[in-house]
């Protein structure tokens, strides 16, 4: 198997890394993405893919045969006249938010994640702007900034990208560093809620399922004859999280999957504890709050040994 990231193989064919994109989007080249943002393809599958291509043998031994990638966890060694005191007098490059090259070393200031950014120009920022602070050791102005906190991750400054940056974890990782009693109310205290009660909310157990046992009833009269909302159901196909804004502000949005389970048919039941389907540890960039709470989601489906996990959300 090769495994080589979207760049590399872009200068090795002499094409544009977006070609490369499209190729693997389209099918055309098979490959599939693993971590460190790179794709494994299967030597046979790329010798099919260059020969329709009309790309030379000589550079699909180039590739086959080529040296790791210096990115790829083969580090480049000092040369051996260097001392460990003529390198600190070059000056290593230590970042806490350099722990990938690929997040700021190559950024080519070419204003594509900026063109494509719905917040680009809120506050001053944009995502172009963020990348250059960042690299150049400005991190305590990032990390402060209420910037990073508007974007929403959706991830179409790094689609945009010609250089192929990381740039969702970088903002992820900008929000893991806030201290948390500063980050933005309603989250941290959202986040603090779910780990003590199940949900964001911290709607109780009680009134949680006796709301859905009311709105069951009242689907049944409107619209599904004999349906009754599945809860804690043993063995059930699909185990369903909930958004927790609504039962508590909009209790008939909850209507609209379980019509469709109604006149599928579908087996599905909800989990009267740690339903919540927003994980906000993740929004926040705190880690150890959401492991627990895809930790519960998991003991969920084990416990009432659900087949398939549905996120709404």
């Amino acid at each position: 198997m090769i495994a080589i990231r979207v760049g590399e193989l872009a200068e090795i064919l002499g094409v544009h890394r977006n070609t490369v994109r499209n190729w693997i989007k389209s099918g055309a080249l098979a490959a599939s993405s693993v971590a460190g943002k790179k794709y494994l393809i299967a030597e046979e599958d790329f010798r099919q893919f260059c020969a329709l291509q009309k790309i030379p043998e000589s550079v699909v031994s180039r590739l086959i045969s080529r040296e790791p990638h210096a990115s790829g966890g083969k580090e480049k060694s000092m040369p051996q006249s260097a001392s460990v005191g003529e390198a600190r007098m070059v000056g290593e490059r230590r970042s806490i938010l350099r722990a990938d090259p690929q997040w700021v070393d190559v950024c080519l200031t070419c204003g594509s994640c900026a063109s494509a950014c719905p917040i680009s120009g809120v506050d001053g920022l944009d995502p172009r702007k963020i990348i250059r602070m960042v690299a150049l050791g400005r991190t305590s102005e990032v990390v402060d900034s209420a910037w990073p906190w508007k974007c929403t991750l959706c991830g179409k400054c790094e689609e945009a990208c010609p250089m192929n940056l990381e740039l969702v974890k970088l903002f992820r990782r900008v929000r893991s560093l806030r201290e948390r009693d500063k980050v933005p109310g309603p989250l941290h205290k959202g986040v603090l809620m779910a780990l003590r009660r199940g949900n964001n909310l911290g709607i109780p157990k009680a009134d949680f399922v006796e709301l859905l046992e009311e709105v069951g009833e009242e689907l049944a009269e409107e619209s599904c004859p004999g349906f009754a909302t599945p809860v804690d159901v043993e063995g059930a196909n699909l185990l369903l999280t909930v958004n927790s804004k609504e039962p508590f502000g909009e209790p008939d949005d909850m209507k609209f999957w379980w019509k469709i389970f109604y006149a599928a048919g579908e087996s599905w039941t909800i989990p009267s504890e740690n339903w919540e389907g927003v994980n906000w540890g993740l929004f926040t960039g705190d880690d150890d709050a959401m492991r627990i709470m895809v930790g519960r989601i998991v003991d969920n489906m084990l416990r009432l040994d659900c087949k398939k996990l549905v996120l709404p959300e």
